[in-house]
């Protein structure tokens, strides 16, 4: 499938930069599948969190995409 989007020059580039991606094209495929892998993750009723390396000062990801995934798997 072809996607054609519009995003910001800026945020792209840095998200290039710290990733060392050489093309959007392939940020864009890396996005995607993480974004796949945290859908799926929600649907198995899954909470993502982020810790520092001590394990200590837990974050939890928020995403309208990721709470309507779960909100569908909920409602069947």
């Amino acid at each position: 499938m072809e996607l054609r989007l519009t995003l910001d020059d800026d945020l792209v580039k840095e998200m290039m930069a710290k990733t060392g991606s050489s093309k959007a094209t392939e940020l864009t495929k890396e996005a995607l599948t993480m974004m796949h892998w945290a859908i799926d993750e929600v649907a198995a009723g899954r909470v993502i969190l982020s810790t520092d390396h001590k394990g200590g000062s837990v974050q939890r990801l928020a995403m309208p995409a990721l709470n309507k995934a779960a909100s569908l798997v909920k409602g069947r």
